[in-house]
């Protein structure tokens, strides 16, 4: 939320996050303590150190990109925030885990994708997105041109930082296996 929004205030970041602004000042104060982020006026960033770890957490995570979407063939109800991994489909993804570990997050749910073949396939069946959403699986691939066994994982939530928090703890449950 920090890196996407620039310098935020700890409402923001406690709205954003569905916490209390308490809970918000001690997050923020042990960010700072760690040389993660910056307090200014303006509100809180990133530093170029906490920068640093972000990407480097993100790139140990194989995300190569993520973006909000508008899908409206897939989930036109709910904001969708899809994360593109290198790499990381593999058998035995469900996307079962991925969708629970997103709900506690408190998105509505996910949705995981892999490519197959050159296709993008929903597991376990495999089924063709093409066939299914030919739009969304047409704007998929134009904003991330994933590669053989790349998948994107979609947070999927009422506002975007429930569906990127859902996004996240998704991927993070891949990393779990």
């Amino acid at each position: 939320v920090i890196n996407e929004e620039g310098p935020v205030g700890r409402r923001l970041l406690a709205l954003a996050l569905g916490i209390n602004d308490g809970v918000a000042r001690g997050l923020l104060e042990r960010l700072a303590d760690e040389g993660l982020v910056s307090v200014g006026e303006a509100g809180v960033k990133l530093s170029k150190n906490g920068k640093t770890r972000l990407s480097h957490l993100l790139s140990d995570l194989s995300v190569k990109k993520i973006e909000r979407l508008v899908l409206n063939e897939i989930v036109p109800e709910y904001v969708a925030v899809a994360i593109h991994l290198a790499d990381a489909y593999k058998q035995g993804i469900t996307g079962i885990a991925q969708r629970d570990e997103a709900v506690r997050a408190g998105a509505e749910g996910a949705i995981t994708f892999g490519i197959k073949q050159g296709r993008l396939v929903s597991p376990p069946d495999g089924k063709d997105v093409a066939e299914l959403s030919p739009g969304d699986d047409l704007l998929l691939r134009q904003t991330f041109s994933p590669s053989e066994n790349d998948m994107i994982v979609i947070g999927l939530a009422k506002d975007r930082y429930r569906a990127l928090a859902g996004g996240l703890a998704a991927i993070f449950s891949l990393s779990q296996k």
